[in-house]
């Protein structure tokens, strides 16, 4: 650019010195609009040089703080390899050994490979229902990504060793590619769990009060569902614009001007039939970073299923005081090891007596699904500041 500039002056200076005699009055008018012409291109170029890389600057000022590159494919097929078998750590008999094992829930629980002491905690607590007074069969893995740490990755392999309860997926473990994880969810219950009654989706800072759970998904108009999606629900969200928050979602990931409705990823249920479908319209559906907003609300719309809301499920930290509400409801968010057993023994202590304890209000009973057209909502992200947010 310099170089043409630096021709351009330089060609402008000689025109005003004359190379040969022009005597004619011709001569003179052409050399003038030639110059003319010339210096015309100069303040095209000119113009072209200031705004280009203030387009660029404007175009990529949107992604300044979100570490997904334009350019990247979007195509979930290609990271996910429906065809292939991708994991590190398949673990198939998690689910069961023979086609006759037919598990009534699946709780997956979404790990990061350095957090072994969050399922430590969960292991020590509240999945200690399965293998104690539940009337139905329930399984309990833990999914994680990769790493490059070999120090790390030998860990987990012992880990698996020692617990049989771990699968771990060929991804790396980043907070963008929480979708990933999820969708690689849905892979593996596809391919070795497609018999289960119902799955679980929920994190390893959650308390999940497994009791209460099974118990309303043992209700026989629950039971017999294989179209749900059913968590808190969040209606009519619009998209964050604010470069500096967690959930910002960029205009070229998202143009409309509402998410659909979708519940929280802190926990959710899925019907077994339905997790095969889900997979499959995944692989139709652009990829998006939020994944509870991928998968309850873009695939789940691909797949003509509506989520649905129970009050009980909270997306919230409750009260580490309030055992009688960790008693009643499904899930509390954010809590650490030590909570969580804390927690965990106070739920199970046999003199802490609920019955005559009032308990606050847990959600909003009377939704279902989103009503339209409705009253404005409280905001997903607002209400989680005023809250607790892992």
């Amino acid at each position: 650019m310099v170089k043409v500039l630096e021709l351009i002056f330089n060609e402008a200076k000689v025109m005003d010195q004359p190379l040969i005699e022009q005597s004619t009055e011709y001569s003179r008018s052409s050399g003038r609009g030639l110059l003319c012409c010339r210096l015309g291109l100069f303040f095209c170029l000119l113009c072209t040089a200031v705004y280009i890389p203030l387009f660029y600057t404007i175009s990529l000022k949107e992604v300044k703080n979100f570490q997904w590159h334009l350019n990247a494919s979007r195509n979930v097929a290609v990271y996910v390899q429906p065809e292939n078998v991708t994991a590190i750590i398949a673990n198939p008999g998690l689910c069961g050994n023979s086609s006759d094992d037919h598990p009534f829930l699946l709780v997956i629980i979404c790990s990061s490979v350095g957090n072994f002491e969050a399922r430590n905690a969960i292991r020590q607590t509240w999945i200690q229902y399965q293998n104690r007074t539940s009337p139905y069969e329930i399984r309990t893995g833990f999914l994680l990504g990769q790493t490059l740490n070999n120090s790390r990755q030998n860990e987990v392999l012992a880990e698996s060793e020692m617990y049989s309860d771990i699968i771990q997926e060929n991804f790396y473990d980043t907070y963008l590619n929480l979708t990933l994880k999820s969708v690689m969810l849905l892979k593996w219950v596809s391919t070795y769990c497609s018999q289960v009654t119902f799955v679980l989706k929920t994190d390893d800072d959650m308390f999940v009060n497994l009791p209460a759970l099974v118990e309303h998904l043992a209700q026989p108009d629950v039971r017999s569902r294989n179209d749900l999606i059913i968590g808190s629900l969040f209606c009519r969200a619009a998209p964050i614009k604010d470069q500096n928050s967690k959930w910002y979602s960029p205009q070229f990931m998202f143009s409309g001007k509402e998410y659909p409705d979708y519940v929280s990823g802190t926990g959710y249920i899925m019907s077994g039939q339905l997790v095969p479908k889900l997979f499959e319209n995944a692989m139709q559906v652009p990829l998006f970073h939020l994944e509870d907003i991928f998968i309850t609300g873009l695939v789940a719309r691909q797949s003509n299923v509506t989520p649905e809301n129970f009050h009980l499920f909270s997306y919230l930290k409750q009260p580490l005081n309030s055992t009688c509400v960790y008693r009643k409801i499904f899930t509390s968010h954010g809590l650490r090891p030590f909570e969580m057993k804390s927690v965990w023994t106070k739920v199970n202590d046999p003199l802490e007596n609920c019955t005559s304890v009032k308990l606050p209000k847990i959600g909003d009973p009377k939704l279902k699904k989103c009503k339209r057209p409705a009253k404005k909502v409280v905001n997903r992200f607002t209400s989680r500041r005023k809250g607790s947010r892992g």
